[in-house]
């Protein structure tokens, strides 16, 4: 291989690296904004088409995210709620990614801070203008009857072909 070929392998190694790293950064800035009940800034992290299949709730664009989050049941929580998105995995090919993982909520009440919800994640993800946006996510309850599907699904577009 020559230093040319080097360079443009690294390169692309470099991008796939920093694709990733922008995957996890945005899946986790949607728990950072929804914690605060920042509506607009929770949903920029969807494309504007982007739909939310939550087991509790499913929405269709970003209007429909920024009522889940001004939602009396969602400002009640504000303040007192702790999103921790991950470990996720993330596959990247191109403008289109994918990522499965957990996501879990804490709440505070007044008996202290307890684990309000664990989920099942599966998100695919677009580039759009060189910024990644969530198209899709579905989210389960650990327990749902569909939760293990979504992690079936998901580790089928993972797993490298043997």
């Amino acid at each position: 291989m020559d230093l040319e070929q080097q360079v443009e392998e690294l390169s692309r190694r470099l991008q796939a690296v920093e694709d990733e790293l922008a995957i996890h950064k945005l899946i986790t800035r949607y728990g950072l904004a929804v914690d605060i009940g920042d509506a607009d800034r929770t949903a920029e992290v969807f494309a504007e088409d982007g739909i939310y299949d939550a087991d509790v709730r499913l929405m269709n664009g970003r209007e429909d995210v920024r009522d889940m989050v001004r939602s009396q049941r969602h400002q009640d929580m504000v303040g007192r709620c702790a999103h921790q998105i991950g470990p996720a995995v993330v596959k990247v090919d191109g403008d289109r990614g994918v990522a499965v993982g957990y996501s879990r909520v804490y709440l505070r009440d007044p008996q202290g801070i307890g684990i309000y919800r664990v989920s099942y994640n599966h998100w695919t993800l677009r580039r759009r203008e060189s910024q990644w946006l969530i198209t899709h996510r579905r989210t389960r309850l650990l327990g749902h009857e569909e939760a293990a599907a979504i992690f079936r699904a998901g580790l089928e577009e993972l797993t490298p072909q043997r």
